[in-house]
């Protein structure tokens, strides 16, 4: 399984410009052979407090990432605000080789103006079980008894976030670090540009391998 991390430069309610960044990286990522392909937290509309229009783009990312999941033949996981009745759900979905929703998570870890989240789900692949949670759910209670529950093998985790001090520092990887360990599962984060990095843990915490700023972190696991 060859997976590609993307930390994505996000312009916040700039769809188009936001778009065409995410071209420009997925077909970048193409050419790595790929099978997974994870972007970060609503990507492609970036997020103002409180500002919920991205919202109004669901529909029309959801069919522009299924149409492009479907004719690259990889899984795309990403991150996007999802309406819902009078509020708005911070998600992010898992997207199939032929364009399809396999799976959908809803964050747990949101102040109130977001309706939230309020279990973890799995989804099969030939590679194994997978599940996605977002951001700061990796330090919610009730996340790590979902994750234990389900047992996947392999956990996505699209990111925002943005230290006051610039890039997520030794004290960041480390409570990632020990959050992973508690949930006992290998994991794949990302976070948005700016400050961007991405990290990829085994089950028992170990940091695999990370990148800094807006590389492309790509790793084959077996």
């Amino acid at each position: 399984m060859r997976v590609a991390l993307i930390p994505m430069r996000v312009k916040p309610k700039d769809f188009e410009a936001n778009w065409a960044e995410f071209r420009r990286r997925f077909d970048e990522a193409l050419k790595k052979n790929l099978d997974f392909i994870v972007f970060p937290e609503y990507c492609l509309t970036g997020f103002e407090e409180w500002d919920f229009s991205g919202a109004g783009l669901y529909d029309e990312i959801v069919e522009r990432m299924s149409s492009l999941a479907r004719e690259s033949g990889v899984y795309v996981v990403f991150g996007l605000l999802e309406p819902y009745r009078d509020c708005v759900y911070n998600s992010a979905l898992l997207i199939s080789r032929d364009g399809e929703i396999l799976l959908r998570h809803r964050k747990f870890q949101e102040p109130m103006k977001f309706c939230t989240g309020n279990t973890v789900r799995t989804a099969k692949t030939e590679f194994g079980k997978v599940a996605i949670i977002i951001c700061g759910d990796l330090y919610n209670k009730r996340i790590l008894k979902w994750v234990r529950r389900k047992r996947p093998d392999y956990l996505f985790v699209p990111m925002e976030y943005s230290p006051d001090y610039g890039e997520p520092n030794e004290e960041d990887v480390k409570a990632m670090t020990e959050r992973v360990r508690l949930l006992g599962v290998r994991a794949f984060i990302v976070n948005s540009y700016p400050p961007g990095g991405a990290w990829i843990f085994e089950v028992d915490g170990t940091l695999v391998t990370s990148s800094r700023g807006e590389e492309m972190l790509v790793v084959e696991v077996k």
